[in-house]
């Protein structure tokens, strides 16, 4: 009972880790939706 409790947990941690494809943006699109986000924001004030 004990040891798949733990090999749950570890796998639950390795899955949150690694995320898959669509887990995380990349740098580069963070940049662009940043920048993206900054104008549309500057828009508004305008």
């Amino acid at each position: 009972m004990k040891q798949s409790l733990l090999v749950l947990i570890l796998a639950s941690f390795f899955l949150a880790a690694c995320g898959g494809p669509g887990g995380q943006a990349l740098p580069e699109q963070e940049r662009e939706n940043f920048e993206r986000i900054l104008q549309e924001e500057a828009g508004k004030n305008k």
